[in-house]
């Protein structure tokens, strides 16, 4: 079925529900169907959890089904603090706070996930299926976790074996081509555990809403300048909006027991996509080498093997080590025009990292737990502007040394105090030189800078009651600069800082009478040396120029109502300022104000069915300001929005459900980013099963 109208899935949410009351009740099973791989954890030990002093969020496998996430950037999309949107490229962009993804430490299983030159990765490529559950970090990550996690850390923690075997397959579809295929199987024999999925996911593209009003746009040509005026995108499916994905994740482990165990975690991320252009403008460059933003790209791909070992060394002394080697490939290639039939280049990223984490805990007695964390890797970056170009490298180092020590000050209080020394050292960088007709005349090295930065940090919580509790905690944070700021042939800077952050926390959680959790955070960012090109410098390099201040509020609610009904919300306000020296407005990009979400999760009394309903509402954005470098540049932002999702699934048979899920139900026309229109609504539905 390569499409199914919008009417069709409409009505079948509303008949799940009236078919759950002739399906059959299914069993609660005696067993979970997967566990989750704790070897991707910070922690170490069950016997000395670590006190939590941060603020963290959690989204569950459950969660992922609630919303019929098929990516982890969809899962992140309502939670909270958290902004995600799509604009060009069609790459999701995560940030947490108003920090972006270059920011923020983004790991799969405890190992760093990006490519080296713009240090992020399209989080639409990894699929849900494996994912047992994403925890995410805001401001004050531990020391532990090494550099670069400035602004919080997403980990992504797959899936294992639990004491069942376990088969599952999913079948979704969908309007436009939308097609998904999940096969998944996962078994523990003795002390041998392993995990398998494949996932394969197909779309024609999707559908602007009804509400979306063609405009017209401009195609800007360079050399020679030419600007044709001309309607972009008019109504219905979105240019260039295809996807095609692969997908497949493999571990393997043995448990001698819960101190001694050996992993190997394989993956293979593959994905070829089209990139919508801008409505507003979309800018070709005709010189060698030449480049458009009409581009689609035809490979997109990552794949890596880590290596886990936990193992107890003595009655006190607990070792976890990774190993890992992670290589992406990417290939953009650029067209002429709107029409996407004549190609005019292909430049390329080769990207590789390798490293690993080593990592002790020790027991120093009843009340004290220290940890000690070492963090190396190798980045690699090969990249070329076309095909008749040779590759120019750039390779770095990133490590860190992290002590934190876990002290109870009394039956009720904990406080952990830690310390990182993270340095970065580039030891090899080469550019391209190419004459006016752009043939390589020669590599010519480049300056390779070192870098080093001291991060401490400190949290204390107290326990009010069983139920109640609360944390402060302050980090300072820093990232050091990526590639592209240190190296990009036209912007790049060589003599750049590491940009750094001072994050205040402060929260309180509590449960009320078994039927209410409330949480209550409030933070405090003063960022400095951040790297922009909107500073006062008559150049138009990369400069340490921008000082950010955030402050803010975050709250969030799960009310109990029923053991049928749940419901959820959430709010986060966040006042930032530009309080750069020369600035010419306060405000700040980037970084939505507010942002809010509800939940409702519905198991119908009775019956075998489960509704599952969410809206979010995200403030306006500002996506263009102006700046002491041009300070006649139009202030331009996104306007906020309310979105709302809904899924309904039926237990047909024990282990068997039919579902249906509609996006943005109400056909929303809103924009994430400037010029680059989110989908309308959207329709599918699946059948899943699993023994």
């Amino acid at each position: 079925m390569n499409t199914i109208p919008r009417t069709l899935t409409t009505a079948t949410l509303v008949l799940l529900v009236a078919v759950g009351a002739l399906a059959q009740q299914a069993p609660t099973p005696a067993n979970e169907d997967f566990a989750i791989y704790s070897m991707a954890e910070i922690t170490v030990s069950a016997d000395a959890p670590k006190a939590e002093v941060a603020q963290t969020t959690t989204v569950t496998a459950e969660d992922i089904k609630a919303q019929n996430a098929r990516t982890v950037a969809e899962a992140l999309a309502t939670t909270a603090g958290l902004r995600v949107s799509s604009g060009r490229k069609n790459e999701a962009a995560v940030s947490i706070h108003g920090f972006d993804q270059s920011k923020i430490l983004v790991l799969i299983d405890g190992v760093p996930y990006y490519e080296t030159n713009y240090g992020k990765l399209d989080l639409n490529q990894i699929p849900t299926d494996n994912i047992a559950r994403i925890d995410v970090t805001k401001g004050a990550a531990s020391v532990l976790y090494g550099a670069n996690a400035m602004g919080g850390v997403i980990n992504i923690i797959t899936k294992k074996a639990s004491d069942k075997p376990f088969y599952g397959a999913t079948l979704e579809t969908g309007e436009n081509g939308l097609r998904q295929y999940v096969v998944t199987h996962g078994q523990k024999t003795g002390k041998v555990n392993y995990w398998v999925s494949y996932t394969h996911m197909e779309s024609d593209g999707w559908d602007l809403s009804k509400d979306f009003e063609p405009k017209e746009g401009t195609i800007s040509q360079r050399s020679p300048n030419k600007t044709i005026t001309k309607v972009l995108q008019g109504k219905g499916r979105r240019v260039n909006s295809d996807v095609d994905k692969d997908n497949a994740w493999f571990k393997i482990g043995v448990e001698n027991s819960p101190d001694s165990a050996f992993w190997v975690n394989l993956h293979y991320l593959d994905m070829t996509k089209g990139m919508p252009p801008a409505t507003d403008n979309v800018s070709v460059f005709l010189n060698r080498p030449q480049f458009s933003q009409f581009a689609r790209m035809p490979a997109y791909r990552d794949r890596g093997v880590d290596v886990d070992l936990k193992q107890r060394l003595s009655r006190k002394l607990l070792l976890k080590a990774k190993v890992s080697h992670h290589d992406h490939q990417d290939n953009y290639d650029s067209y002429t025009d709107d029409t996407y039939t004549q190609k005019m280049a292909r430049s390329t990223f080769k990207d590789y990292l390798t490293g690993g984490t080593i990592l002790l805990e020790s027991s120093l007695g009843q009340k004290n737990t220290a940890r000690l964390s070492l963090n190396y890797k190798t980045d690699s970056h090969r990249e070329r502007d076309d095909t008749y170009l040779p590759f120019a490298e750039t390779q770095s180092y990133t490590g860190s040394v992290g002590i934190e020590d876990e002290l109870e000050l009394s039956a009720r209080t904990r406080a952990v105090v830690g310390i990182s020394y993270d340095w970065f050292d580039v030891t090899d960088a080469e550019r391209n030189l190419l004459d006016k007709s752009g043939n390589i005349v020669r590599q010519d090295p480049l300056p390779a800078p070192t870098h080093s930065f001291v991060n401490p940090m400190f949290g204390i919580t107290h326990e009010l009651s069983p139920r109640s509790q609360v944390f402060v905690s302050i980090a300072r944070k820093s990232r050091f600069p990526l590639l592209q700021y240190l190296y990009s042939s036209k912007n790049g800077n060589t003599d750049l800082d590491p940009e750094r952050s001072t994050n205040y926390i402060m929260g309180y959680n509590t449960l009320v009478a078994d039927t209410l959790r409330l949480e209550l955070s409030g933070f405090w960012y003063n960022v400095a040396d951040l790297i922009s090109r909107s500073g006062t410098d008559p150049t138009n390099l990369y400069q340490n120029y921008g000082r950010i201040r955030m402050r803010g509020v975050e709250a969030a609610a799960i009310l109990f109502a029923s053991p049928s009904l749940s419901l959820r919300a959430d709010y986060m306000l966040n006042d930032a300022e530009d309080v750069s020296s020369g600035r010419v407005t306060r405000k700040v990009l980037n970084v939505p104000r507010e942002k809010a979400g509800l939940g409702v999760q519905w198991k119908l009394p009775r019956v075998a069915a489960r509704v599952d309903l969410d809206a979010t509402y995200m403030g306006e954005v500002f996506t263009s300001l102006p700046s002491p470098k041009t300070p006649a540049d139009p202030t331009k932002k996104v306007a906020s929005y309310f979105l709302t999702n809904a899924r309904v699934g039926v237990d047909l048979l024990t282990g068997l459900e039919l579902w249906a899920a509609v996006r943005n139900i109400f056909d929303k026309d809103y924009y994430p980013e400037y010029g680059f229109p989110a989908p309308g609504r959207s329709a599918s539905v699946g059948l899943s099963a699993k023994l």
